[in-house]
């Protein structure tokens, strides 16, 4: 019996005797090896084994095992830069002390939080205010009480139309509804200043409120709280 036509048997392609199924009647391809400089498909390429080459583009989804190259050096940490990945020799990782290091460089976060979980001991964030008004005891930061408790307050006020400046640096702490604090440190600029604010820690409805009294009508306000956990 003379072999089927490859391009015109209407129930695929088959080689050897018996005959082994290369091409099925709906054009999938069953072979052990396919030899060829390109391969060229439009749909998903599917293998029960492994898949060899020297270069792969594309994306990948699912687990990736073997030898993975990447830019960089041991323990430099991989990071996207246009889109491609990299590393520098200024920001590592040692797997061995799980120390992190940025050298020559700057670590920017609005909130630092020092410990995790139940061994957190503090966090610190940046918060910038304004007021415009001189009405006495208004509010700059909210902390929940039962969250926290103590706080450190770092504040430079600002009265940019009489060129004053005040930094003040206030401790408090809570507990059960109740609240101390002591300003212990207040630097005015220029000496000759009558400074910017008046500022209390109190506690109403369940926080802890750092407010402001200012002297004018405009201050603004650069405060880092550091909330030392309950």
């Amino acid at each position: 019996m003379a072999a089927p036509d490859p391009f015109n048997s209407a129930g695929g392609y088959t080689v050897g005797i018996p005959p082994l199924p290369i091409i099925a009647a709906n054009g999938d391809i069953t072979a052990g090896n396919i030899a060829g400089d390109n391969l060229n498909l439009t749909s998903t390429i599917r293998a029960g084994g492994d898949i060899y080459g020297n270069t792969f583009y594309g994306n990948f989804a699912g687990a990736i095992s073997g030898g993975l190259t990447v830019p960089g050096l041991s323990t430099q940490v991989l990071f996207n830069t246009n889109g491609n990945a990299d590393a520098s020799p200024n920001f590592t990782f040692n797997a061995a002390t799980n120390i992190l290091t940025v050298i020559n460089g700057t670590i920017a976060s609005n909130t630092i939080n020092v410990g995790i979980g139940q061994n957190q001991f503090s966090s610190t964030r940046a918060v910038i205010v304004t007021t415009s008004s001189t009405t006495p005891d208004q509010i700059l930061i909210t902390t929940q009480a039962n969250t926290v408790c103590g706080m450190d307050y770092v504040i430079i006020a600002t009265d940019p139309v009489g060129n004053n400046r005040q930094a003040s640096k206030i401790m408090a702490t809570v507990m059960n509804g109740d609240v101390g604090y002591y300003e212990y440190g207040t630097i005015d600029v220029p000496q000759s200043s009558p400074g910017v604010a008046d500022f209390k820690v109190s506690y109403a409805g369940g926080n802890v409120n750092l407010t402001s009294t200012p002297y004018t009508n405009s201050v603004n306000y650069k405060i880092m709280i550091t909330s030392y956990k309950e």
